[in-house]
């Protein structure tokens, strides 16, 4: 209970003299005065033109306050003043001889009103130092603009800029880089303390974020029509002596001609137009006498469409990328003076979209884009080849809009004929003498983008959640459309029968079922969880080594773990088991 004291009253007489604050004689303080503390800190005051500093002197000696007043703090003080508190009734006296007060500590300053500029205005012009820590703006970046704002007496210290892109070099892990929130530190006066503060409330906010959908449509189309015709005629040689041999009636082949039919006229004309024909289609032979006709005819149609529709979400001014294809290494050769280097470069080819948006309050995106769809390889030589179909343009539209950004259709017609001159320009049978080959190759190539600005983050979250769980069913149904005597699939039937087991309340059933799904795969963590949850036991064994668990037990003594790793029961020999220790050995000694 706080002691109070006692209410100090102060009555000065009518004579009681005290120096003046102007001329310094001696004067009256006229008529009694009072000066009260009550123990709750309130003041009553009744003086009439005493000298102020008198009055401070009393109220620092009756508050138990310290107050230090400048020499240039003069005046007289009139004042009936009922319980108020201690800062009023200083603040009373003090207004009206054109004076006030600042309050440091334990100390209270009293200054003239020009003093107490002076004192404002020399803090104003002194540098003070601040920490700003930044949420989303970089550092360099605030830098940047705060700059403008400095006096020449006044600097900013930023931190060094983090590592930029993702490298998969251990190397790079970071080292000594700066692990925590970008921050500035600022030395500069209150008054450009204000101004930085009210500039980053501005700039240092969340950036906004676009969802990009694009789809990429190639088709192709190829008309392929060749027809050849191939005869063989054979003047003065009987087929039959030849002991020719056929695959059927679509090829011939002669065998080697008698020698006693040398001495006679022989000849022979044969054309080659069929093998302009590709293998497949329609072949007619045609064997009579000495003559030997064959027809190929071949038409294909091919009709190929790939479709890509890549997603990607990303922040405003920052690119975005998506690669879904391959990478085909080769190797390239730079010759200097003295050596060849060589290095491994990488052949990417796949559906990519590179994108970077720019998001305007207008409900307009600027968006620079480069989707491509590419297919390619290396040949044996190491040389790389692709076939590439891509866009670089930088686009405007507008929020949640589709828009044609590609549009690509070529044709390419080819008529091709061989024959032997002149002949196979006669008419009718000039087909004899001649094979056509037509072609007609077609292709169309669309690429579709939807932007999409970012705003609510709930349901982009719900919809983010509600395609993970479309994902999720069609891995189950890919597991399920496995073979049902599978080892896994076995495991999964009985880990099911254990749950539905459980759920009727036959624990002895649903343990039987988790060691049959154990015993099919020992890696089903979730058996693994529900036969320790029923049992109350983690199933163990030793590995024989005393380094995995180094150190954990080394934590564990320090900290006062009494459990071993990974909640393990001790073990705990029967005694009747257990080796006896020397001790124990001496003290049966003894007894005996």
């Amino acid at each position: 209970m706080p002691l109070l004291m006692p209410a100090v009253i102060v009555v000065l007489p009518l004579t009681t003299l005290a120096q003046d604050d102007v001329t310094g004689e001696p004067t009256s303080l006229g008529p009694p005065t009072e000066i009260t503390v009550s123990p709750r800190g309130t003041v009553r005051m009744h003086v009439a033109d005493m000298p102020l500093s008198t009055v401070l002197h009393l109220l620092s000696l009756e508050g138990q306050r310290n107050i230090i007043a400048s020499p240039n703090v003069k005046g007289t003080v009139t004042a009936n003043l009922y319980d108020v508190t201690f800062d009023d009734a200083l603040q009373a006296i003090l207004v009206s001889n054109g004076a006030g007060y600042r309050v440091a500590g334990n100390f209270v300053y009293v200054y003239t009103n020009k003093e107490l500029a002076d004192i404002a205005a020399a803090q104003a012009r002194r540098p003070i130092t601040r920490v700003y820590w930044l949420n989303y703006v970089s550092a360099i970046d605030a830098n940047s603009y705060l700059a403008s704002l400095l006096d020449e007496d006044e600097t900013i210290s930023v931190p060094p800029a983090p590592a930029v892109g993702l490298k998969s070099d251990a190397e790079a892990g970071g080292g000594f880089a700066n692990a925590a929130q970008d921050f500035l530190i600022v030395t500069a006066r209150p008054k450009v303390h204000d101004q930085i503060k009210g500039v980053l409330a501005e700039i240092d906010v969340r950036p906004r974020q676009v969802l990009i959908e694009a789809t990429i449509l190639r088709a192709e189309l190829t008309d392929d029509n060749a027809l050849g015709i191939d005869f063989t005629l054979v003047g003065g040689v009987d087929l039959e002596l030849l002991g020719a041999t056929s695959r059927g009636i679509t090829d011939i082949t002669l065998g080697n001609l008698p020698q006693d039919r040398f001495e006679q006229f022989n000849a022979t004309a044969v054309t080659d137009f069929a093998g302009d024909v590709p293998g497949g289609g329609l072949t007619i032979g045609i064997i009579k006498d000495n003559v030997a006709i064959f027809l190929r005819a071949l038409e294909e149609v091919t009709n190929t469409t790939v479709l890509a529709n890549p997603k990607v979400l990303a922040l405003n001014k920052h690119k975005g990328q998506v690669i879904v294809g391959r990478r085909d290494g080769f190797m390239t050769t730079t010759f200097t003076e003295t050596q060849a280097i060589q290095t491994v470069e990488y052949l990417e080819t796949g559906t990519q979209l590179i994108f970077r948006p720019f998001i305007g309050d207008d409900g307009f995106v600027r968006v620079e884009l480069h989707p491509e769809d590419s297919v390619g390889f290396v040949n044996a030589q190491g040389l790389p080849s692709e076939q590439t179909t891509e866009v670089t343009t930088n686009v405007i539209v507008r929020d949640g809009e589709t828009i044609l950004i590609g549009g690509l259709f070529r044709e390419v017609t080819t008529d091709a004929r061989s024959q032997i001159p002149g002949l196979g320009n006669i008419p009718g049978i000039g087909a004899l003498f001649r094979s056509n080959a037509d072609s007609t190759s077609r292709e169309e190539v669309i690429i579709l983008l939807t932007i999409h600005v970012v705003t609510d983050r709930d349901a982009y979250a719900a919809a983010s959640r509600e395609q993970f769980e479309d994902v999720e069913r069609l891995r189950v149904g890919m597991r399920q459309g496995l073979m049902w005597h599978g080892r896994e699939r076995i495991a999964q039937a009985q880990y099911h029968k254990a749950l539905n087991a459980l759920s009727a309340g036959d624990r002895g059933k649903a343990l039987w079922h988790l060691n049959m799904a154990l015993h099919n795969n020992a890696w089903c963590i979730p058996a693994i969880k529900l036969k320790e949850a029923m049992l109350g036991e983690r199933a163990w064994d030793e590995d024989g080594t005393g380094g995995r668990a180094f150190l954990h037990r080394l934590i564990a003594q320090k900290r006062g773990y009494v459990l071993p790793p990974f909640g393990r029961p001790e073990p705990q020999p029967d005694s009747a088991d257990r080796p006896q220790t020397p001790d124990e050995v001496q003290d049966k000694d003894s007894d005996s």
